[in-house]
């Protein structure tokens, strides 16, 4: 058994491969458990009824924008408005919660892109973020749309291409692997002309189409969601795992990412 504070999975890949096939890891108490593995397999997880925050540490009763206590959640970088709307950005006037955090992660190039997740949708991501934003949405396929130059030009070309394109993932239609093929590249040539004379401040990327293949051994036909407010003993036959869920037998899925600082304990049989 394995005892620890939940956080979002992390997972390695060949970085010079357009093809990407995550090999995910759970990390609790300092330890990795290989997800990849545990497909096929029988897990129990058991929240312990403790929540810490994972900012400051202490113990709370809720949890605020996946891992947080509320004092921290409004307060930290982490959570500041622009990490869901880019366009309110404004590093780029000085204005930031933390400036050091800002330069690293606002004032630097990012990409807008198209990812076929649960649908086709638009979104804007750090450029040392990709592959990793792509795995953890669940997309199946992506392409770079343009670079621009700080979180805040991303946001106003995304605001843009949302009058074309959607913005949000289908994660129920994402978890039951049903995406429908698109032409990617024929996707960007539209966003590029939807750009067009708008006095926009981008760079084109490149037309490579990324990959996802996820570790999923069969997918459900519907979806089930559980959590630990309701639930607090989640068990079943591993079949996959997607984007930041595990997958079960019969169609649970377990978003591991939303339970961030969750303590639980993980049984393997």
């Amino acid at each position: 058994m394995y005892t620890g504070v939940l956080k979002k999975m992390g997972f390695q890949h060949n970085a010079d491969s357009y093809e990407i096939a995550p090999h995910y890891f759970l990390e609790l108490n300092g330890e990795q458990i290989e997800m990849n593995e545990l497909v096929g397999k029988s897990i129990m997880l058991q929240h312990t009824g403790k929540i810490f925050c994972s900012n400051c540490g202490k113990v709370t009763n809720k949890s605020f924008g996946q891992g947080f206590c509320y004092p921290c959640f409004i307060s930290v970088p982490e959570t500041e408005e622009c990490v869901l709307k880019p366009e309110l950005c404004r590093a780029h006037e000085g204005i930031a919660r933390d400036m050091d955090f800002a330069k690293k992660n606002c004032l630097i190039d990012q990409y807008v892109y198209l990812a076929l997740s649960g649908g086709l949708k638009v979104g804007v991501t750090r450029h040392h973020q990709i592959p990793t934003r792509w795995v953890d949405q669940g997309a199946s396929f992506a392409i770079k749309l343009v670079t621009a130059p700080n979180r805040y030009s991303a946001g106003v070309i995304e605001v843009e291409l949302k009058k074309v394109f959607a913005d949000k993932t289908n994660w129920r239609k994402m978890l039951t692997g049903n995406d429908a093929e698109e032409d990617l590249v024929e996707k960007k040539f539209l966003a590029l002309r939807a750009l067009e004379g708008k006095g926009l401040t981008f760079s084109p990327a490149d037309d490579a189409i990324f990959k996802i293949i996820y570790p999923v051994k069969n997918f459900p036909e519907k979806v089930n969601s559980l959590g630990f407010d309701k639930q607090p003993l989640i068990k079943g036959v591993l079949a996959g795992v997607k984007g930041q869920y595990l997958i079960f037998d019969g169609g649970n899925v377990f978003n591991v990412r939303t339970h961030t600082g969750y303590q639980v304990n993980l049984t393997i049989s």
